[in-house]
């Protein structure tokens, strides 16, 4: 018996040594293969074998990571970038402890290829067109010496068009007997001339050429201001503008004397105010005036907002002057105010429009300010008298948009009750979103989370959302706020040199920088007739907004990118094609003469294309475009063929 007993020991005893051995290297597989952004190695082993998976990538992680007998370790791609658009990724895990192995980890991407073209007629007209007999234009042929088409020729005769005789292969489209100008119709312009110009009778002779409308702005730092492509205002000149508007910014006041500013502003006694009133005079008479230094307390304030300082930046600073250069900046030249200044500088939206900012000063040299002065200057300017230290202030100039590049995270009842009583009015309040997202995440900033204010956030110049843009749901826009740490990425508006004293541009960033291309926007539709009141404007604008992010309103993007082109209706010049995949990988693909190439993570994606007609490498609201939803399989290659893209 006892050594039937020792048996069965020996034989347990086996078995469990056999368990805590390392397990054969089949057991592992040498290669896992991911199919999209999540896989899975399976560890075949003991029961009692320990182990340890580290991943050798930084865009791999395991889950779990250790653990005893067998065991599926799921494996996530997670990319802190935009996933690179190459072949496939490749690397390694290392698993150690009672058992040890290297794994190859391999994460194939799809080769994405199409083509994309736009529909030239619509089906209907195409039909008419086949039922005339006429069919779809064939590609261009080489040109001809002579037109194929009928060309227009003016023509001013010496005498009366009956006593001359009109050339061979002309004929008459028209004649002015006051003016002697006749318009010709030829297929051979070029040989019409030659002869009219021979014809004594014929005092001079031309083409009917055409003329277009202004373009865009040439001032010097005018390509610099990458903002403008961002919304469409580039094509500002597209459109007429009649009705004065007035647009009041309540900040740290301005600088008049900025030459790009000339003849914008309301002056002072024309309504501009300063609620935080002039720097107190020294207690010493010996001491020098400081003009930074604080006004004494009680200040009824006075009727000008000059900005005197600027304690947080001396060389470029006036945070008002910044922006309301982003607002009314002119176009064109103007007198330097130095040998080596400028003397065009940039331009504001408004900059065709007849619309001029009303100064309201609220905020001191260090960019601080009161509920109750904010209260008070939004009140004023909506046209609602106000007091301050005893005096009663009327505004002469009511304005129909307020700009506030301010807020404050702490909730303010003063602030709301002025923004609903301006909005009461048939004023719109444009407020800042607010800077804090990175220290207060998702923190609602005030005034702009008061009810009747329009909220703006910022993106940068990739029209992504701005890091420091606060995320929450009162955000309702958002425009370009810029971000200085990108090249060329700030937003660059007018500022003053406080040390040389004269006037300079510098390069902002914020939902300070955002919110006044909204307020411009706002006052452009009202001056231009595209809306009668504060509810059709912003509807308007509202409508046309280029969504970004998730599909439909989001607390990072509101309801999406300020879009001007959408806003007015503009035709503009034919743009280049634009494809984007939304997905696993998300990317935006570069078109060239029609053909796309790209390599996308399996997966199921949202393709939109378009032909990108403003310029700004979005697909906007009235932009032709076509949008589809893709399954990307594990495959080595998907050609999506030809797309379509339709108005």
């Amino acid at each position: 018996m006892r050594r039937f007993l020792l048996l069965v020991w020996l034989l347990v005893g086996c078995s469990t040594q056999s368990s805590l051995a390392p397990g054969p290297a089949q057991s592992i597989p040498g290669e896992v293969v991911m199919e999209g952004l999540e896989g899975s190695l399976t560890l075949r082993v003991g029961s009692n074998v320990a182990w340890r998976v580290d991943s050798l990538a930084t865009w791999l992680n395991v889950s779990p990571q250790s653990g005893i007998g067998p065991q599926v370790v799921k494996l996530q791609a997670d990319f802190e970038g935009e996933i690179a658009s190459q072949s496939e990724y490749s690397s390694s895990l290392r698993v150690t402890g009672d058992v040890e192995a290297t794994v190859a980890v391999r994460l194939p991407l799809v080769r994405v290829v199409g083509k994309l073209t736009e529909e030239l007629a619509s089906s209907a007209s195409m039909a008419e067109l086949a039922r005339l007999g006429v069919r779809e234009p064939a590609p261009m042929a080489q040109p001809e010496t002579q037109s194929t088409q009928p060309t227009e020729v003016l023509v001013k005769y010496r005498r009366d068009l009956r006593a001359v005789a009109l050339p061979q292969g002309s004929r008459v489209l028209s004649h002015d007997q006051v003016g002697r100008i006749t318009k010709l119709s030829t297929t051979n312009p070029e040989a019409l001339l030659q002869r009219l110009r021979l014809d004594p009778s014929v005092e001079w002779a031309e083409i009917n050429g055409t003329v277009s409308a202004q373009g865009e702005p040439t001032d010097q730092f005018y390509p610099q201001q990458w903002y403008l492509r961002s919304t469409g205002a580039r094509f500002t000149y597209l459109q007429t503008y009649t009705t004065p508007i007035t647009v009041a910014v309540v900040d740290t006041g301005v600088r008049y004397d900025h030459p790009d500013l000339a003849g914008r502003l309301w002056l002072p006694g024309e309504g501009a105010y300063d609620f935080v009133g002039d720097a107190a005079s020294p207690t010493d008479p010996n001491q020098p005036y400081d003009p930074c230094a604080d006004p004494a307390p009680g200040n009824p304030g006075d009727a000008d907002p000059s900005d005197p300082c600027d304690l947080l930046s001396r060389t470029g600073g006036s945070h008002g002057t910044h922006v309301t250069g982003i607002v009314v900046a002119g176009s064109g030249n103007f007198t330097p105010a130095c040998p080596t200044c400028t003397d065009s500088g940039i331009v504001g939206m408004a900059h065709n429009a007849p619309i001029k900012v009303l100064p309201l000063r609220v905020l001191d040299s260090i960019g601080n300010g009161t509920f109750e002065d904010v209260a008070l200057a939004v009140r004023y300017a909506a046209g609602i008298p106000v007091q301050k230290a005893g005096q009663t202030l009327n505004n002469p100039r009511p304005a129909q948009v307020i700009n506030l590049s301010l807020g404050s995270t702490s909730f303010s009842n003063l602030m709301c009750e002025a923004v609903a009583d301006a909005a009461a009015r048939g004023v719109l309040v444009v407020a800042a979103a607010g800077n804090f997202q990175t220290r207060n995440p998702g923190a609602l900033v005030y005034p702009a989370a008061c009810p009747g204010a329009i909220s703006v956030g910022a993106t940068d110049q990739y029209n992504q959302v701005a890091y420091y843009s606060q995320q929450n749901a009162s955000v309702d826009v958002v425009a370009p706020g810029g971000n200085t740490a990108q090249p060329g990425g700030g937003v660059l508006s007018s500022t003053w040199n406080y040390s040389l004293n004269q006037p300079n541009y510098t390069f902002y960033m914020g939902t300070s920088q955002a919110t006044p291309q909204v307020a411009a926007a706002l006052a452009m539709v009202l001056s231009a007739g595209k809306a009668s009141n504060a509810t059709e404007a912003w509807n308007l604008i509202r409508s046309h907004l280029t969504d970004l992010g998730p599909p439909g309103r989001d607390d990072a993007y509101g309801h999406g990118l300020l879009n001007l082109p959408g806003a007015f209706a503009w035709t503009l010049p034919r743009g280049g094609f634009l494809v984007s995949f939304m997905g696993p990988s998300s990317r935006q693909v570069v078109v060239s003469d029609g053909v796309f190439e790209t390599y996308l993570v399996p997966g199921r994606y949202l393709v939109t294309a378009c032909r990108d007609d403003s310029g700004n490498n979005l697909c906007d609201a009235g932009e032709p475009k076509l949008e589809r939803t893709l399954q990307v399989g594990a495959r080595s290659s998907l050609d999506l063929g030809t797309m379509v893209v339709r108005p």
